[in-house]
């Protein structure tokens, strides 16, 4: 066999190297894909479910504030309810927005930005919907309570409504990423919500750097 002969043979092989090389890491990124949406299908349906949820309670909540438009604690209380479960709802939309866009054929950084900001507006989401917690301990007041109650109704109902506010603004500071990594009820809590799956996703992206080093 002449050089040539042996130059055209090594070409033709790191060819077919480099073809076969490219089909793997494609049929990688591809296997991928699946693996992450197989891991996220029971999110994106849970996501539905809240969205729905979220959307019948308000209906609700708008109902009950028409008809007690005249009680001004109700109204009051209603539109902080509306309010917070409006932004969860969003929040479940976007969640469910970043699932279906997440592709591992996409750069490795994007992806990995893709779970951080999954990450972050699944624990956003929750803080705001803590927030309506307070409302809960006063909005059956009427209008005639707030003419004719007495000082032992106002101790207690402030010393309550006060416990709630302080318990909320506790667990708006507590439930943060850097918390959802740690073990506690922050990490239940978020994982429940998808973080699990976001967990396994990560790991996902590592096994694959690690793969894309040694080929």
């Amino acid at each position: 066999m002449s050089t040539d002969e042996f130059q055209q043979l090594w070409k033709a092989y790191d060819a077919k190297l480099e073809r076969s090389m490219e089909l793997n890491q494609r049929l990688m990124t591809e296997l991928g894909t699946q693996k992450v949406h197989r891991a996220f299908n029971w999110q994106i349906a849970f996501k539905f479910m809240m969205i729905a949820l979220g959307i019948g309670w308000n209906v609700v909540v708008g109902t009950l504030m028409w008809k007690f438009r005249t009680e001004p604690v109700f109204v009051a209380s209603a539109i902080v309810v509306l309010c917070c479960t409006g932004y969860s709802v969003g929040g479940y939309i976007v969640q469910l927005l970043i699932i279906l866009q997440i592709r591992m054929s996409d750069s490795i950084l994007g992806t990995q930005k893709q779970l951080a900001y999954l990450e972050a507006t699944i624990v956003q989401t929750l803080r705001v919907g803590f927030l309506q917690t307070p409302v809960y301990t006063f909005f059956f007041v009427t209008k005639q309570q707030l003419a004719t109650a007495g000082l032992g109704f106002w101790v207690t109902q402030a010393i309550v409504t006060g416990a709630a506010v302080v318990v909320t603004i506790w667990v708006y500071r507590t439930v943060t990423v850097h918390n959802a990594g740690k073990k506690g009820w922050v990490k239940q809590m978020v994982d429940n919500e998808g973080g699990k799956t976001i967990a396994r996703a990560r790991a996902f992206i590592r096994e694959a750097k690690e793969w894309g080093k040694e080929v």
